[in-house]
């Protein structure tokens, strides 16, 4: 399963809460389905996708942030299953948006403000593909800085989680 670049979908729900941004990024990736996958186990594999690396590189990373008043994340051996509610947290996230094709999860915090979209979209009879976006909102020099050192490590693991968030969607449709 391979993840590669790609663009935010025209017709996006993010496209619904603009804001100035300062960085973007899509990767995307393509299931074999024999039946649809739902927008709700989509995100439920996403949040329970995250490799072993990814891990100890935020339990690294809270420690640091922690010292600067920055949100860490929740740590949840068993996550129960989610209907991503608007309004309602899965983690750290804000579940902001939601329809039957995208996920709009998202956090607002002192330094910068970020918005994930997780876009399903038919190929045809036998795929989806999976899109993930996203979009970073500055909102002073610290929020540049920590993400400047962030950046490098966020082009590795949501590619990485995406590709855990494929297979495990495939997998549980057979």
């Amino acid at each position: 399963m391979i993840a590669f670049k790609s663009s935010l979908p025209g017709n996006s729900l993010l496209y619904k809460h603009p804001s100035v941004v300062h960085y973007k990024d899509s990767f995307a990736a393509n299931i074999p389905v024999t039946q649809p996958v739902s927008i709700e186990q989509t995100g439920n594999a996403f949040f329970s996708s995250t490799p072993s690396w990814v891990k100890k590189l935020m339990h690294i990373r809270d420690g640091i942030v922690r010292q600067m008043g920055l949100k860490t994340t929740p740590h949840r051996k068993n996550r129960p299953q989610l209907a991503f509610v608007p309004g309602e947290k899965a983690g750290i996230f804000n579940i902001l948006d939601k329809n039957d094709q995208e996920l709009i999860l998202g956090e607002d915090d002192k330094h910068l403000n970020f918005r994930v979209s997780l876009y399903l979209q038919p190929l045809d009879s036998t795929s989806q593909q999976l899109v993930c976006t996203i979009t970073v909102h500055y909102n002073n020099t610290w929020g540049k800085l920590y993400f400047f050192f962030v950046k490098p490590f966020h082009r590795l693991i949501v590619p990485a989680i995406l590709k855990n968030t494929v297979y495990q969607l495939r997998t549980s449709a057979q």
